[in-house]
């Protein structure tokens, strides 16, 4: 609960024989911060933007491989009826007899050449899937930055990191925890990248969402920060309970 977090009592760093405390760290995540992590997103979105699109496309080669020959045939036949039927709309036994005869022969057509020409066609668009739809994908690309960019403006800003023996809770400057408190028990996943720590709990994990604190500070004296951040990755569970990355 944000308000529980704000009124525990809070220490520099004060040892005890139980371990300690109460311990903040200041930081801000900054627009470089920003623009480090798009870089890291981007591509990670864009290989799953390249991943369903392929599927989708594996999707649509198969429909067409089964419905091309029944639809063609379909149209095909029906062309030639309504043909014959218009533009004189009356249904006299002459156009009975031409549409029955119509039918019979492109039936026989069909059974002979059909084979080659489906063939020819199901080439073609085998070709024109395979061709590199660049236009579209640079246009996906710079939606998906616009949207990535939209939601990491939103997280900048100046963060208390405060955590204890039961857990730990992000605060913003603004006084509301980001993503509530998170016990030290319910950490599944660590992350590290070249300037940030990501924890998570199961529920922020299957979401894409971590707790993002920085290896550097900008607003704490430096030994001081880093003692801090030490002794919060000492209390997350040990990498055999928990799935450990690197980006």
């Amino acid at each position: 609960m944000p308000g529980a977090a704000q009124t525990r009592k809070l220490y520099p760093l004060q040892e005890t024989d139980f371990g300690f405390n109460a311990m903040e760290l200041q930081f801000t995540i900054t627009p470089e911060h920003t623009e480090i992590r798009i870089g890291e997103l981007l591509e990670r979105e864009m290989l799953k933007h390249d991943q369903q699109q392929a599927r989708l496309l594996s999707y649509v080669a198969r429909l067409q491989d089964r419905l091309l020959a029944p639809l063609l045939f379909v149209l095909c036949l029906a062309g030639g009826m309504l043909a014959i039927y218009f533009p004189e709309r009356p249904l006299t036994p002459q156009k009975i007899i031409s549409m029955v005869l119509y039918g019979v022969i492109f039936m026989v057509v069909w059974w002979f050449f059909s084979g080659r020409l489906l063939r020819r066609l199901q080439a073609r668009l085998a070709a024109s899937h395979a061709k590199p739809r660049t236009t579209f994908r640079i246009t996906n690309r710079h939606l998906i930055e616009i949207k990535l960019r939209n939601n990491l403006r939103a997280a900048e800003g100046a963060y208390r990191l405060l955590f204890d023996d039961e857990g730990f809770s992000l605060i913003n400057t603004k006084g509301r925890a980001a993503k509530g408190e998170l016990a030290w028990g319910k950490i599944v996943r660590l992350k590290e990248t070249p300037d940030f720590y990501s924890v998570a709990s199961a529920e922020l994990d299957r979401k894409g969402k971590f707790y993002h604190i920085p290896k550097h500070s900008d607003v704490m004296d430096a030994d001081q920060y880093q003692k801090g951040l030490k002794l919060f990755l000492s209390r997350v569970p040990d990498s055999g309970h928990l799935t450990v990355g690197r980006s």
